[in-house]
């Protein structure tokens, strides 16, 4: 029992020695002082010109696919109610074979949306990263420009001198470098 007390005390006293200072096999290396920059990421992807066009042309896809949509549901429906005026003069199994026709052309064209859907996701998902990568590169020439050895992101903070942000200087480069960006299917 007394060696385990040993043990504990042991473990006390460079805990204390860690946290107070005293020299110890980590306190050897001291790390470098923080030189910080930071960057409200959400301002300049709000203000890219790069990301406003991609969400303007999606926009645009987005109102030309519902049209579609629209007009296919529209179809659909005419060729649901022609298909009931049918009923008394179609057999049974005629009548539910186009029935069953219909409903498979209604699951496909939902299918066929669906997958129009995860495109437009997936190219805008694409395009904003590549934002994102040119964003990355413009933050780590800012941080050597500035001799910073840090970016943080402003809206993990709470407060930040305007001296420390750099915001600005970061979108004015990303509209400079890639004013758009194309979506590619």
């Amino acid at each position: 029992m007394v060696s385990g007390h040993r043990a504990f005390i042991a473990a006390c006293a460079f805990s204390l020695a860690v946290i107070f200072g005293q020299p110890g096999p980590a306190a050897a290396q001291q790390l470098p002082t923080a030189q910080i920059l930071v960057i409200d990421l959400n301002y300049v992807m709000a203000n890219s010109t790069a990301l406003q066009g991609i969400q303007e042309r999606l926009e645009q896809e987005q109102s030309g696919l519902e049209q579609q949509m629209q007009s296919r549901e529209e179809q659909l429906r005419e060729q649901d109610q022609a298909l009931s005026r049918q009923r008394t003069v179609l057999s049974a199994e005629a009548f539910e074979e186009r029935r069953q026709q219909l409903e498979q052309q209604f699951a496909q064209y939902q299918w066929e949306f669906a997958e129009k859907i995860e495109d437009m996701d997936e190219t805008y998902a694409e395009a904003v990263g590549q934002i994102e990568f040119e964003l990355v590169r413009i933050a780590d020439e800012l941080a050597s420009e500035h001799g910073a050895n840090m970016v943080v992101p402003k809206a993990t903070l709470l407060l930040v001198h305007e001296d420390f942000d750099k915001t600005n200087q970061a979108l004015e480069r990303l509209n400079q470098r890639l004013p758009s960006v194309s979506l590619s299917r």
